[in-house]
């Protein structure tokens, strides 16, 4: 394609050089140069070339552009975006109540959520924009100069003008459509706070889980830590008596079996440990490498039971948990948007009106100049009303209606799935309490 151009430039030059003289060959021949540059960045643009942009074959990884190397590493913050993290330089020992404090406030799943909520209720206030009139302003302002023919002459008209223009409009009937937009964002606003409301309760729940996983895997470690020890007497003793002729060579060797299976699940242990306290650094929001030391749970008593029969809890999870409520909001958010496709197929009927001046100074062809200035105005009752869209209202409807089962179908799945956990973790606890009594 370049070589093509060049040509084409070249056989130009050539013969504007020609005609012309010497006089316009430098400036043809930086209207050369600055083309062959342009065919040349040309090449390189996406809408050229975008394979170039794509990564170059099956088998290789992309790599971006150099002046792209810094654009997409993690940014460092500023001295104020710094969170609050607590270390475990301080020395402080973190009970549970204490690590739910600081997943609260450092965990981003709950900064996300609370930003979404602040995101859905500025939503929920632009929709309640159309019930206010529209103001606006517009002004065109300039010099311009015409040329006119005349009879044996020509004329210039030389003229200076502003347009200055106020106008208001205000919807007085939509048969819907502002209060079906309205009752969709406030919905969803409700919607988010539960949702809010349900992360805080996911975090929570996933603090006290890592904690809980991580007093256990402790735990294991000291009772492997304890085999070991057990496992390394009993060795010392058989080869002792292996020493006396009182024990045998496999004897021996199955003892020295038992210490070596002490080791690794010695080993295993720790990893549990390490595993454990990266599941509580992700629930707490703080640095994996610097895990915060945390209170055993050697006091702590066993509740004897749940207070209350599986029926009883099951009932308590349907009407109070807000992920359940935040899909009860989505659905009557899906019945807000069928009214609002329907509310299209009838008119809206509204008030308009507007002022403004036509200011213009003007002088044609000599001395005369014309200095005018115009008001206009209008006060109207609008009406419009789209007879035929293509079929687009319809199918708008169709697709809110859809959209209205399948929020409702979600709602079904949450509702069995919250049935289906609380008697999941109902039963979960008898048979952990059992096997508590049974390992004590």
């Amino acid at each position: 394609m370049r070589n093509f151009l060049y040509r084409d430039l070249e056989g130009i030059l050539s013969c504007a050089v020609s005609r012309s003289g010497s006089l316009q060959a430098p400036i043809l021949c930086l209207i050369l140069c600055l083309s062959m540059a342009a065919c040349a960045d040309m090449s390189d643009q996406p809408e050229v070339t975008p394979s170039r942009y794509a990564p170059p074959s099956v088998d290789q990884q992309w790599t971006p552009a150099p002046a792209l190397s810094n654009a997409y590493r993690l940014p460092v913050r500023a001295t104020g975006e710094q969170p609050q993290i607590p270390t475990s330089a301080n020395g402080q020992n973190y009970d549970l109540a204490g690590l739910i404090d600081v997943a609260l406030r450092n965990n981003p799943q709950t900064r996300t959520a609370w930003e979404s909520s602040r995101v859905a209720a500025a939503n929920y206030g632009a929709s309640r924009a159309p019930y206010y009139p529209l103001l606006g302003a517009e002004s065109d302002n300039g010099y311009q100069r015409t040329m006119i023919e005349l009879p044996n002459t020509a004329g210039a008209l030389k003229q200076w003008q502003a347009d200055p223009f106020v106008s208001l409009t205000y919807t007085l009937l939509d048969f819907g459509r502002r209060h079906s937009s309205s009752e969709v964002a406030r919905n969803q606003l409700i919607a988010t706070n539960f949702a809010f409301n349900r992360s805080i309760q996911t975090v929570v729940f996933n603090t006290q889980t890592a904690f809980y996983s991580l007093d256990a895997a402790q735990a294991a470690v000291i009772a492997a830590e304890q085999n070991l020890e057990l496992a390394q007497t009993d060795f010392e003793a058989v080869n002792q008596r292996v020493n006396l002729g009182l024990a045998t060579a496999p004897q021996l060797l199955l003892a020295k079996e038992r210490v070596a299976q002490s080791r690794f699940d010695l080993a295993n242990a720790h990893l549990l440990v390490h595993d454990a306290q990266a599941q509580l650094a992700v629930a707490l929001g703080v640095p994996a490498n610097d895990v915060l030391r945390v209170q055993g749970l050697e006091n702590q008593r066993v509740p004897e039971s749940l207070n209350a029969a599986v029926d009883q809890l099951i009932t308590q999870a349907r009407s109070e948990r807000p992920d359940l409520a935040a899909q009860v909001a989505n659905v009557q958010a899906s019945y807000a948007q069928v009214e609002r496709a329907q509310s299209e197929f009838y008119p809206t009927v509204g008030l308009s009106a507007d002022y403004g001046e036509n200011l213009w100074s003007f002088n044609f062809y000599s001395p005369r100049t014309v200095n005018v200035a115009f008001p206009q105005y209008s006060a109207l009752v609008t009406l419009k009303w789209d007879i035929f869209t293509g079929f687009k209202r319809i199918n708008d409807v169709r697709a809110a209606e859809a959209n209205r089962k399948v929020q409702r179908a979600q709602l079904d799945t949450l509702e069995i799935s919250t049935v289906a956990e609380v008697w999941r973790a109902y039963f979960e606890f008898e048979s952990s309490r059992s096997k508590y009594d049974f390992a004590d």
